[in-house]
């Protein structure tokens, strides 16, 4: 098996580790915030949606999943929290959580190399 493919298995696995049955979606959504974090941008749940093809409606349960409380009040995973734009009340942005920071910084570390 090449080094690629077992560096993809590690990261589908350390999703596994937070939700044995998490979705790509929810999965994709992660990276999307994490880049906006990265780039001091935070994202909104309009513009996960564009950028993975998803209704607004979608975003917004994939982002549920990955906040503190999914909907229906079940404990989430506590990756990111979304708070409301101050010029548009409406909007709400996304940002990861210290939780969700590790994570990242965990997948970049198998990525990187430094564990296969």
């Amino acid at each position: 098996m090449s080094v690629a493919i077992m560096k993809l298995e590690n990261v589908i696995e350390e999703f596994r580790k937070l939700d044995t049955e998490i979705q790509a979606q929810a999965m994709m959504a992660l990276c999307v915030i994490a880049r906006g974090d990265e780039a001091n941008s935070p994202v909104t749940v309009k513009e996960i949606g564009e950028k993975l093809g998803l209704t607004s409606a979608s975003a917004s349960r994939n982002v549920a999943i990955l906040s503190k409380w999914n909907r229906h009040q079940v404990k989430g995973h506590d990756l990111v929290e979304a708070y409301e734009n101050p010029a548009r009340r409406v909007e709400k942005f996304v940002r990861l959580t210290p939780k969700g920071k590790r994570v990242i910084k965990s997948l970049e570390t198998i990525i990187n190399g430094n564990k296969t």
